[in-house]
């Protein structure tokens, strides 16, 4: 069952397809250029790095 937010993309053309309104099937198959499309992992977005403190004078 696809879910609100995940992501598909297209191996042959790189269609990317997000899913905004799920319909609640037990099975969901995306076709595009007559292949499944296949889930994209989600990216981990990398911690940003603290400022280095100054000390006051």
């Amino acid at each position: 069952m696809a879910k609100k937010g995940e992501k598909y993309k297209c191996e042959e053309c790189g269609l990317i397809v997000v899913v905004d309104d799920p319909c609640g099937c037990e099975a969901v198959e995306l076709i595009c250029c007559e292949a499944p499309m296949k889930p994209v992992k989600a990216a981990v977005k990398a911690k940003p790095k603290a400022k280095p403190t100054t000390k006051k004078k």
